[in-house]
């Protein structure tokens, strides 16, 4: 057998080596992560961070510090990095996932009181008969007078099948009522109207892009076909976004094909992604007009973006918002999240949709901002003439016409929103147009009823002197300055709205868009533009 010898001093040497070569690895370790540019962040700021607890003047919480700390740094970002605290958390997913439990109704704070705009039909409010223009004067035995829009939610708001009482005071009634509500699953309803504006037309606007809103379309869309519907205006004015899933199935709806739809570029390839449209949907030849406005944001101009990159809808309004960032949610440990950038979205032309950010916030007077400034109303937007604007990047519709970028969707007509003048704007401001209707409907319910239903209301209601001279009066006893000359030039216009406030809270949103829309510009002209809408659909390809 082999005998092996060790000798000591040989022995002893290699520990000594392998000591070094150990230290010099640790070394080079130490010194890599030293060199680590988050780490070495992290430790200065750890250090400030301890420096403040120990040395800080006044207690302070560290919790609250480390917010701030966090908040800073993504405000250095864009617009759109953000950081959410629990609280956000909770509410930004309920706004978007189509439901929540509560009562089922929608408010109003009037004069620091709860007031029922409308029981969401069908809802656990509505079956007990709770009606628009009652005021909530207690929750659960207490007084709810000057709550607050969180601290209504709150009480109002819980697990279904649990129960809230609610004293209710109605107009003709001498005493309060109570009544005790099962609370139940409230859809929150992102297609906020849709109906027929004649024998071949549709009208649908969608709210917001939330869990549920392709189905809720797709809904209205077989309703209004089912009418007789044979072309569309399709509003997404003051629609903020939402869901990229939803956008580009509703989208994929009326374009089909197998056309991209949009796509998104970042620093990192797992980000980058192409959606694209399927051929076989039942309203890919429907004639479409879209309207938008500078409330337009994020899913709204992917359709609205689609639609005019691909030829295959007409776009009316305003320059849409120009938020073009996508966004993913990260969770932290204690609830709160990172909202963070991680790609921009792109028309299939190749428009960024983003309008210009530095150090975190929007850039004012954008090229994009100057050129709707520029526009004449109703007059061909870049789109549809062949004007040179050097100042913005030139790209192609699949037809061959020329669009523009620089941020939004500039629309192929440009019609600006319609104003008010400056004594309207004040008595709106003060709530005197709330308070009258409000009170109106609570006096006349029974007898509006009485005569007919919507279509009757919408088609013979009148704001009559004596209701003009009760605004008027109502505005006066809480001192707002009337200019009679600004107040005459607006009187149409404030009967719109009057009638179209009144028949919401007695019929429901149908009416009201039904009403508001007879003095709207935006979509007169849209309703115009619907027989050249049935050219573009039909050369569709």
């Amino acid at each position: 057998m082999q005998k092996f010898y060790f000798n000591r001093r040989r022995l002893a040497i290699t520990g000594v080596v392998l000591i070094v070569v150990s230290a010099l690895m640790g070394a080079r370790i130490e010194r890599a992560f030293s060199d680590d540019p988050i780490t070495e962040q992290i430790q200065k700021y750890g250090r400030a961070m301890q420096l403040v607890h120990d040395n800080y003047v006044d207690t302070i919480s560290l919790s609250q510090l480390n917010d701030a700390a966090i908040v800073g740094m993504l405000g250095k970002l864009d617009p759109h990095s953000v950081y959410m605290p629990p609280k956000t958390v909770d509410d930004q997913g309920e706004q978007f996932e189509g439901k929540f439990d509560g009562i089922g109704v929608t408010f109003t704070l009037v004069h620091d009181t709860i007031t029922v705009d409308s029981p969401i039909p069908g809802g656990p409010s509505d079956q007990l008969g709770i009606r628009a223009g009652d005021k909530i004067v207690t929750i659960d035995g207490k007084s709810a007078v000057k709550f607050k829009e969180d601290e209504v939610k709150k009480s109002l708001r819980g697990p279904k099948g649990t129960k809230v009482t609610v004293g209710i005071v109605r107009y003709g009634e001498a005493q309060p009522m109570d009544f005790t509500i099962t609370r139940d699953v409230i859809p929150i309803v992102s297609v906020m109207a849709h109906f027929m504006v004649d024998p071949t037309t549709g009208y649908i606007d969608i709210g917001r892009f939330a869990g549920n809103t392709y189905d809720e379309l797709m809904e209205a869309l077989n309703d209004l076909r089912a009418k007789g519907m044979q072309r569309l205006v399709l509003d997404l004015r003051d629609n903020p976004g939402g869901y990229l899933e939803q956008a580009v199935k509703i989208a994929d709806e009326f374009i089909g094909g197998n056309k991209k739809i949009v796509y998104t570029k970042s620093r990192h390839i797992e980000f980058d992604d192409e959606l694209w449209s399927h051929p076989g949907d039942a309203y890919e030849k429907t004639p479409l007009v879209v309207l938008v406005d500078n409330g337009s944001a994020s899913a709204s101009e992917i359709v609205s973006g689609a639609f005019q990159d691909l030829d295959r809808a007409l776009i009316v309004g305003q320059t849409t918002f120009g938020k073009g960032l996508v966004q993913r949610q990260y969770p932290l440990s204690d609830g709160s999240a990172i909202r963070l950038t991680i790609s921009r979205y792109y028309t299939p032309s190749g428009r960024s949709i983003q309008k210009p950010y530095e150090d975190g916030k929007y850039v004012k007077n954008t090229t994009a901002m100057a050129a709707q400034s520029e526009e004449d109303e109703d007059n061909f937007s870049h789109s549809f003439d062949n004007a040179a604007d050097t100042s913005r990047p030139k790209f192609k519709t699949a037809a061959g016409r020329t669009i523009y970028g620089g941020g939004g969707i500039t629309p192929d007509f440009l019609v600006r929103n319609d104003t008010t003048q400056h004594s309207t704007r004040k008595i709106w401001a003060a709530g005197v147009f709330g308070d009258f209707t409000q009170d109106y409907v609570q006096q006349h319910i029974a007898e509006i009823k009485s005569k007919g239903d919507a279509d009757n209301f919408v088609k013979n209601f009148k704001i009559t002197d004596a209701m003009f001279d009760d605004v008027l009066k109502r505005a006066k006893d809480k001192k707002v300055e009337i200019n009679t000359k600004e107040f005459a030039i607006d009187r149409p216009w404030i009967a719109v709205l009057l009638r179209s406030w009144i028949g919401r809270q007695i019929y429901g949103n149908d009416v009201y868009y039904r009403i508001i829309l007879e003095d709207d510009h935006q979509f007169q002209k849209a309703y115009n533009e619907l027989d050249e809408a049935t050219h573009l659909a039909a050369a569709f390809k």
